[in-house]
Formats: C-alpha cells, structure tokens, sequence
C-alpha cells in the first residue's frame, strides 16, 4: 500500500483505531495514477468532496467509472483503480430498482464484478477487491433470483467474514466504513436466510438471529451515526422476541429507533432507513422477513431527503 498527496483531499482514508479490544490498520489509497489526467483528478476530487454530505446522480457515478477505466487503461497495475471502480458500478447498478431496468443494471454490476477480477488475478488477497466482488455477487445474484442467491450465499458470505476477521478498515465516506458494511451485511444475511438444516445442506449456509445481532451491533460501533445500522440492530432485535413488548431487547430496539431518527442522512439509502422506522413501530413483530429490496424507488425522492 502506498501513501500517496490527494489521500486525505480525497476523503478515502481512515484513522487508525481500537475497536472491540482490535487494532485496525489504516489503508493507504494510491490516488497518485489519477495525476495522469489533471483535470479528471481534479473534477473526481470535486465530487468525491460531494459525495461527503450527499449522493452523487447516474451521471455523475458514471463519468467517475469512465474516468477510472482511462486510467486503469494506461496503468493496468493500479490495484486501487479496480475497487473504486467497482464501488462506482455498485452504487450505479444499485441505483436501477425497478425490474424492467434488471438488465441495464446487471450489465453495470457484471462490469464492476470484471473489475475486480481483474485485480484479484493479480493479487488474490486484495482486500477491497475481494470485497467488491463478494458485493457485486450477491447484488447480481439477487437479480437473478433465490436460487441464485442462496447458491452464491456461502462465497458471499466467507468473503465479508475475511473482511470483519481482517485488521482493515477504510473510511468510504463519514458514516460509511469497510468494517462497518461488512458487519452489516453479514447481519442482515443471518436474518434473512433461513435457519434450517436443509439450506445448510444444500446450500452451506444458515441463518441465526442471535449471530445476526451480534453483527448489527458490531455494525453501529463502528459507526454509529449511520441510520441503517440503527434500523437493522432494531428489526434483528425485534424479531429475535418476534415483537414481544415486555423483553429487555423490545427497550434496546425502540432506544436504537429514537437514535435513527435523530440522524441526518447523506443519502437515498439512509433517508429510507429513517423513513422506515413508523414502518417498524407499527408492526414489530413482523420484522423478520424485513426487507429494503425495493424501498428506495418508492414515494417522491425529494421528499424522502427532506
């Protein structure tokens, strides 16, 4: 990893910090190969500056992957360069939830994923890299259904488990963390997948509620002001006791949804998260099967950042 001027400019950077008695390492992004087109640094800098406090349009996230993928045209070696790209088609591919755009938004997501291909072929223990991937997997494969989902659970899942086991972590933006999204994804993935025998054997995987806390709550002391990692710690609570009002966990669940919405959100995402909570309130004894698959195409966006 190498220390590079427009680091801390560029905001992609974390301090170094003990969590749950772990020290975690700073990771150092190379931004440097950027400086081959000046003026492309400087517009990413802009919007990387942007992105801090709000989300980025299609547009935007699309000039951010071309720009990328010139770089990575004249520098194929920038390991960097392939993550960051990735995370662009994420966010990008991410963005198209209704089902007739499935396949504008799985062509985005396979692109990202052939991204980190690239970069895991040279160096198979890129961290970012084999994140993103397992990422884009599980994106992709929620595309392409249930079936697909639970076939690629088990590498989804080992993926973001290297993750939380390694001494990394990364500052994507201020409430945003490689930690904190790998903790939360694997909290979630233990919710949601069911707790049977015949997935674990079909499958190699199985849910549990108690490991999906322990998950969630992991994810919001890495960074607790980010408002989904409060919803999520709620809903695994709430289903835990499947709603029971006199349980200690029914308390710590309507505690953590008063923290959701005191948060401001810097995005789509996170607007729905806060959104969500009278959605949690109203009924929580339904918060197992507590998605937000296709939450952030309804209602008028406008409205949702207010």
């Amino acid at each position: 990893m190498k220390m590079c001027v427009g680091l801390i400019l560029l905001g992609l950077v974390s301090v170094s910090s003990t969590v749950f008695g772990k020290n975690y390492e700073l990771y150092q992004v190379d931004v440097s190969p950027m400086e081959l087109i000046p003026d492309g640094a400087r517009t990413y800098k802009q919007l990387q500056e942007t992105y801090e406090t709000q989300p980025l349009s299609r547009e935007e996230h699309r000039w951010r992957i071309d720009f990328l993928k010139k770089i990575l045209q004249q520098k194929p070696e920038w390991l960097d360069g392939y993550w960051l790209l990735a995370g662009e088609s994420l966010q990008l591919g991410s963005s198209y939830l209704d089902p007739d755009q499935h396949a504008i938004a799985r062509d985005i997501l396979v692109d990202g994923k052939s991204a980190t291909e690239n970069c895991l072929k040279q160096n198979p223990q890129q961290i970012l890299c084999q994140f993103l991937n397992g990422s884009l997997t599980a994106r992709i494969a929620s595309i392409d259904g249930v079936f697909a989902s639970l076939r690629y659970a088990q590498d989804v899942h080992d993926t973001w488990l290297k993750v939380t086991r390694s001494q990394v972590n990364l500052q994507f933006r201020p409430n945003v963390s490689l930690q904190g999204i790998a903790h939360f994804g694997l909290g979630v993935f233990y919710r949601v997948v069911p707790d049977l025998k015949i997935i674990e054997w079909l499958f190699g995987v199985r849910g549990n509620i108690d490991t999906s806390i322990d998950f969630h709550r992991k994810a919001a002391t890495f960074d607790p002001q980010n408002p989904c990692n409060r919803l999520m710690l709620a809903v695994a609570l709430l289903c835990k006791i499947r709603g029971q009002a006199d349980h200690r966990f029914y308390r710590e669940a309507m505690n953590e949804l008063d923290l959701t919405e005191k948060i401001r959100p810097i995005d789509l995402a996170q607007a729905v998260c806060i959104r969500d909570v009278r959605k949690i309130r109203e009924a929580p004894h339904k918060t197992c099967g507590y998605t937000q698959a296709k939450d952030q195409e309804a209602g008028d966006p406008a409205q949702l950042k207010k």
